[in-house]
C-alpha cells in the first residue's frame, strides 16, 4: 500500500503482491480508492513507536525497513549519535523547517541540542507506508510519523509528518542516504489552527538550536 496526499485528501493505491525486492512494483489506477484526509496517522499509523514493520521475505526490505525503526528508537533515548548513525557517512537531512544537514558530523550535534532542550522527553511513533526498490542497491521508502510531546500520551496533529527516505547498500549494509521530512499542512477549515501552525513555525525559527 502506498499513501499518496492529492488536493488535501490522502489517496491509498494498493499493488498486487510482487516478488520479494522486485525492482519495479506497479501500481495499478484501477485498484486506486480514495480516503478523506484529516489525519495521516489516524488512517495510516496506529501512534505507536515500537510499531513493527510488517514481516518481509526480503531480508534487503527488512534492513531498509529496520533504519526507520532504529531512527525512532535513537529518538526515544535521546541519543543525536544513535539518530545519526542509521545515516551513511555523507548522508543528507532536510527538516520540516527546510533546514539542510550534510553528513552525520551535522546531523549528530544538531539532534543532540534538540534532545537536550526543546525536545526533552518527547517520543517519535511512525511507520514505513511504502518501500520500493530503483534497483538492487536503492530503496526508495515512504513513512508518516508524529511526536508525542513531553508529559502527553497522544501525538500533537501540529507536528504530523510525511516522510521520504532513500537507503543505499554497500557491501551488506544498508544506510540512509537521504532524509527529506515534510510537516503536514493541509488547506484547513478553522483559521484558529492556521494561526496555530503559523505561530508555531516562527516560534521555532527563532528558538531552534543553531548548527
Amino acid at each position: 500500500m502506498q499513501a499518496v496526499f492529492r488536493d488535501g485528501r490522502l489517496l491509498v493505491a494498493e499493488r498486487e503482491t510482487a516478488a520479494p525486492c522486485r525492482v519495479s512494483h506497479a501500481i495499478r489506477p484501477s485498484h486506486r480508492r480514495e480516503m478523506t484526509f484529516e489525519n495521516p496517522l489516524k488512517e495510516a499509523c496506529p501512534m505507536n513507536s515500537q510499531t513493527s514493520p510488517p514481516p518481509s521475505s526480503c531480508p534487503d526490505e527488512a534492513a531498509v525497513r529496520a533504519l526507520y525503526q532504529q531512527m525512532m528508537d535513537a529518538w526515544n533515548e535521546g541519543s543525536g549519535e544513535a539518530y545519526a548513525a542509521q545515516f551513511a557517512e555523507d548522508g543528507e537531512l532536510i527538516g520540516f523547517d527546510g533546514t539542510h544537514f550534510r553528513g552525520r558530523q551535522e546531523i549528530a550535534p544538531f539532534h543532540q541540542r534538540l534532545f537536550d532542550t526543546h525536545l526533552k522527553g518527547t517520543r517519535l511513533g511512525g511507520q514505513v507506508t511504502g518501500v520500493r526498490f530503483l534497483s538492487p542497491n536503492v530503496a526508495l521508502m515512504h513513512a508518516v510519523g508524529g511526536t508525542v510531546m513531553g508529559g502527553k500520551s497522544t501525538p500533537s496533529a501540529q507536528r504530523d509528518s510525511l516522510q521520504t527516505l532513500v537507503a543505499t547498500k554497500s557491501g551488506s549494509t544498508w544506510s540512509l542516504a537521504a532524509f527529506h521530512n515534510t510537516r503536514v499542512r493541509p488547506i484547513v477549515r478553522h483559521a484558529a489552527d492556521t494561526f496555530v501552525w503559523i505561530l508555531s513555525d516562527r516560534l521555532w525559527k527563532v528558538l531552534r538550536p543553531r548548527s
